[in-house]
């Protein structure tokens, strides 16, 4: 099983990679079924940002500006 931390690793190798509900076609980034990243800019879904969805997208949204952040 592919874990969240690998998802976000192929999405900023430009790879595909699905995890339970994180997925990137190497390009986008998905939490479910929603959009949270495309190149390498990730939108904020959390409550200070663009809007809460869920718990499990505000996790997958800090992760991935984590992420970005470290290059």
């Amino acid at each position: 099983m592919v874990t969240n931390s690998e998802v976000l690793t192929a999405w900023l190798s430009n790879r595909t990679a699905e995890a339970r509900n994180l997925s990137t076609d190497g390009y986008k980034l998905y939490s479910y079924a929603l959009l949270i990243g495309q190149g390498k800019e990730v939108y904020d879904y959390t409550s200070k940002g663009l809007g809460f969805r869920s718990k499990t997208t505000s996790i997958h949204v800090g992760l991935a500006k984590e992420g970005v952040a470290n290059g």
